[in-house]
């Protein structure tokens, strides 16, 4: 067992671990990442999306509906599965707390500015630092099958376009022209030029290694424990020895609430489970970005592979694997809207990872300790919020 110190220890190697590590290093600090797995994870698995469109909270009124369903065991887009930890229905009646409108109107506001900034580091890091993101400006869309779910989105464009969002209502005819490969009998889309895209992996693995190029080291090691005394955190232990430093950051994703009790700290975030298929392409299927609305799939066409996820899942464990019949349910439910996806046949095995939610929907990133910080929660949108997150993360560490 060896010991080992930095100026600041990170505990989680992710999209947002990488980020603060790389701001971090940049600045000048003596930066170690711990994970078991760097650069995996939910990092590695969600939909590759930059999209600043998508800042509404998973805390909203139409939630409120998912979970009646989910409670009910109706077709819903939020599911439960045993195990049931005791601190889940709290966090359940806190996120319906959130649910409110104005509190959801004032979280979206929070979360567009923070996502738009967050872009704009993304490009800088491109251009300023070289680091070779391949950002795709394709833009995105939400596409629906019904009408009447069109309109019901009528309020939500408007809301997002009074804090400065560009987007554009498509009827049938400007849909079929914007994207040929969709289904021909769709109601219509709303299309959001400025999103981005991106293989969320690949740019996660790229900014980790920028990060070293600045002096951060990665470790694949796990913490099991902390030492605390006089209201600071002095070292933490992990499966291979132990690290001192003078600042911790708690960048777990969603096993925040785990490492977070071996600092002493209370963070209110559950893991809720999504699903990906990934299909090898050789070109972009889609122009654009697309998420199919009433099925709650996102579809990231890149041009050497298309990625479909879905799912909110809440309980069950951070091993379990998914359903005997995602992948085919996947399939299915997105080949309705574009029928000329790749055959089910070369899919890889269907993925299944925890994004860090919260109740409000709004990321945990501060000081929770004299010298101990969290960034964490960021839900649906940690690829979207991590550089933007490592930036906060290092103006909040002193030396």
């Amino acid at each position: 067992m060896d010991s080992t110190h930095a100026d600041v220890a990170v505990v989680g190697g992710g999209i947002i671990g990488s980020c603060t590590a790389f701001y971090l290093a940049r600045s000048g600090a003596d930066v170690l990442v711990l994970d078991p797995a760097p650069g995996t994870g939910a990092s590695a698995g969600n939909a590759g999306m930059l999209v600043p469109s998508q800042s509404v909270p998973f805390a909203n009124p139409a939630t409120v509906g998912a979970w009646l369903g989910a409670l009910a065991r109706r077709d819903s887009f939020v599911t439960l599965r045993r195990p049931l930890s005791p601190g889940l229905v709290p966090w359940i009646a806190g996120s319906l707390f959130e649910a409110r409108p104005w509190r959801t109107s004032r979280t979206t506001r929070l979360l567009y500015h923070l996502a738009r900034k967050s872009l704009r580091l993304y490009e800088e890091l491109t251009e300023a630092e070289g680091i070779d993101l391949r950002l795709r400006s394709t833009g995105s869309l939400r596409v629906f099958r019904s009408t009447a779910a069109f309109r019901r989105q009528h309020r939500m464009v408007r809301t997002l376009a009074k804090l400065g969002a560009e987007c554009e209502l498509l009827g049938p005819r400007a849909l079929r022209e914007a994207e040929p490969e969709l289904h021909p009998d769709l109601a219509g889309a709303i299309a959001f030029p400025h999103d981005r895209s991106l293989d969320p992996a690949r740019a996660t693995l790229a900014i980790a290694d920028a990060a070293r190029a600045y002096g951060a080291r990665f470790r694949a090691e796990t913490v099991v424990g902390a030492r605390r005394a006089n209201g600071r955190v002095h070292s933490v232990r992990t499966d291979r020895g132990t690290v001192t430093a003078d600042w911790f950051v708690i960048a777990a994703g969603a096993a925040s609430s785990r490492v977070g009790r071996f600092f002493g700290a209370r963070l209110p975030v559950r893991p809720g489970y999504g699903v990906s298929v990934t299909y090898p392409a050789d070109r972009p299927l889609l122009r654009h970005s697309v998420m199919l609305e009433e099925a709650h799939i996102v579809i990231n066409s890149g041009p050497r592979s298309v990625r479909l996820t879905t799912g909110m899942e809440f309980g069950g464990t951070a091993g379990g694997e998914p359903p005997a019949d995602a992948g085919q349910r996947l399939d299915a439910a997105a080949r309705s809207f574009v029928p000329t996806l790749p055959s089910r046949d070369t899919a890889g095995a269907p993925w299944r990872g925890g994004r860090p939610m919260t109740p409000s929907g709004i990321p945990r990133v501060g000081r929770i300790g004299e010298n101990v910080i969290a960034a964490t929660g960021h839900g649906t949108l940690g690829m979207t919020l991590g550089p933007v997150t490592g930036t906060l993360v290092s103006s909040l560490v002193t030396r």
